[in-house]
């Protein structure tokens, strides 16, 4: 039996999978449910980078377990992904963590405060190198973490500029630095809610997202 630590941001973007979870598997205490193949812990992290260290270091730190996953939704900088598209990460790095320089931005490695290979970071990234797939494989790609999700061109087109990332998120390094940290092998996975652009939540497609995001879940874990 694998025991496995399933985080999100919310209680909102997994509702769908916690509620077949309680009527298929056996509920051992509250928010942890077991078959005879997973042990599956609910952790909602809460949102953005410093809850989501913090529960999750507190978490991984307090028992054992075989795997982790994070699951959420996401901003993709790349048009050619559908919204409600499921896909996994290869890779986290920080998308504003650093200091303005009147109209430029030097990021956190710029300013010498990480090294760009110090343990977990490669070349600035904190990559998967041996993604955990329980279920069907994904398709990977790199993603960028930020506070502030962008929603103006200039910041837009800055951020794809220096980071070629596909994806944005707001918890992504925060699971992939703690992962890294404790050594499990992990993944996180993610639905296309919206693409990063100009600020227009008209044009987002949230409830796809969801439900394809708890449709992979409960597949998965059938």
């Amino acid at each position: 039996m694998k025991k496995i630590l399933l985080a999100a941001a919310t209680r909102g973007e997994i509702d769908p999978f916690i509620s077949y979870l309680q009527s298929h598997y056996q509920a051992l205490e509250e928010d942890v449910f077991q078959n005879k193949k997973h042990q599956i812990h609910i952790l909602i992290s809460g949102v953005g980078m410093m809850q989501s260290a913090f529960t999750l270091a507190r978490a991984l730190t307090k028992q054992p377990y075989d795997a982790a996953m994070q699951a959420g939704i996401a901003g993709a900088f790349d048009t050619r992904l559908q919204l409600g598209e499921v896909v996994a990460v290869q890779s986290e790095c920080y998308g504003d963590l650093g200091a303005e320089d009147k109209e430029h931005f030097i990021d956190i490695i710029d300013l010498g405060f990480i090294q760009p290979d110090a343990f977990p970071f490669q070349a600035g990234r904190i990559e998967n190198e041996q993604p955990i797939f329980i279920g069907a494989a994904l398709p990977m790609y790199p993603s960028l973490s930020v506070n502030s999700v962008s929603g103006q061109k200039s910041t837009i087109d800055a951020r794809s500029a220096k980071y070629h990332c596909t994806l944005e998120t707001m918890e992504g390094i925060a699971f992939h630095y703690a992962c890294s940290q404790i050594k499990i092998p992990f993944l996180q996975i993610r639905a296309i809610s919206n693409y990063v652009t100009p600020r227009n939540k008209a044009d987002w497609n949230i409830p796809l997202a969801l439900q394809q995001l708890n449709h992979y879940l409960i597949e998965t874990f059938k």
